[in-house]
């Protein structure tokens, strides 16, 4: 199987920096198996890039939306021969705007 490259944007990287130090606040550890359940996540998207979902009543946009550990939301594309991670984000943010 040909894995997709990966590519993960300044504003997705900003997201998960963002989660990994809220969720540190508690509990460094979990923070960071959150932070590391992202990154393998976005290796299987690599794998399989359509397994996320589109979601035409969030957005007009050409984006995949997946869930990770029921509170986060990988946004992200299929761009060629490379899955584009676009945004991480928790689903109490208001994503349509975000997008």
């Amino acid at each position: 199987m040909n894995n997709f490259k990966l590519e993960i944007t300044e504003k997705a990287y900003k997201d998960i920096e963002t989660i990994a130090d809220y969720i540190a606040q508690d509990n460094k550890i979990a923070a960071k198996k959150i932070a590391a359940a992202f990154h393998k996540t976005f290796s299987v998207l690599c794998e399989h890039p359509n397994l996320g979902k589109l979601r035409t009543d969030l957005t007009h946009l050409d984006v995949r939306f997946y869930v990770v550990k029921k509170n986060y939301l990988i946004v992200y594309r299929i761009a060629g021969s490379a899955v584009r991670i676009l945004r991480v984000l928790t689903t109490y943010q208001d994503i349509c705007a975000l997008l």
